[in-house]
């Protein structure tokens, strides 16, 4: 296995550990084979990170509005930035999602939400999405790919920035085997909703371990 799938599989052992609840909402990973087919209407190559991470695992399934799962949407958690976390999507919902976001920067474009508004680069791939505002992306034609966080239109000052996926993953993997993260009740969802989030009193060591993997 290589250092991604190995990360991967940790956090998944450590979901595990916390809740069985997380591991029923993940799809199973697709072939490579599967993943070509998906992608061949992108204008670009994406890079083999990509590919692994949706061989380990295709996106959170939709398990219908009336089932209880608590702490599901974990893998790419945006704790420093929202209360909510940021879906991990399947990669028809990716595929589709980047075409909604191409229709949107058209509308954009005619009408520039301020003078200096940053063009949505057309190589960014959505993976992960919190209603379509705050978007995880990864870069088309680079391999290793940089992942950024970027809050909505603001395309010109991402939240956060990785070297690359497994950047990332080395990151979320490291809080989760120091102890950074702490599941509380969830103050926007219903009564026994609960959330994991990271510990406020060490945020300057998730910070640390952040620049650790992406100096």
């Amino acid at each position: 296995m290589s250092e991604l799938t190995d990360e991967l599989d940790y956090i998944w052992g450590w979901l595990q550990s916390t809740s069985l609840e997380f591991v029923d909402c993940y799809n199973q990973g697709l072939t490579r084979q599967q993943v070509d087919e998906i992608v061949k209407v992108m204008p670009f190559k994406l890079s083999d990170e990509f590919y692994e991470l949706y061989q380990w695992r295709n996106g959170i399934a939709d398990l219908g509005f009336n089932n209880y799962y608590p702490l599901v949407e974990f893998l790419f958690p945006d704790q420093l930035f929202s209360n909510s976390p940021t879906l991990f999507c399947t990669l028809q919902d990716s595929i589709s999602n980047y075409h909604d976001l191409w229709q949107l920067e058209q509308s954009i474009m005619i009408n520039k939400p301020y003078d200096s508004y940053k063009e949505w680069d057309q190589k960014w791939f959505p993976i992960a999405s919190f209603e379509n505002k705050r978007i995880l992306y990864i870069v088309g034609d680079l391999d290793p790919s940089p992942i950024y966080l970027v809050d909505y239109i603001f395309l010109d000052n991402p939240l956060r920035v990785y070297k690359s996926l497994i950047s990332m993953i080395s990151v979320i993997a490291e809080c989760c085997e120091l102890g950074l993260y702490q599941i509380i009740p969830d103050e926007y969802g219903e009564e026994e909703d609960m959330i994991i989030r990271i510990d406020e009193d060490k945020l300057e060591l998730e910070k640390e371990i952040y620049r650790k993997y992406n100096s």
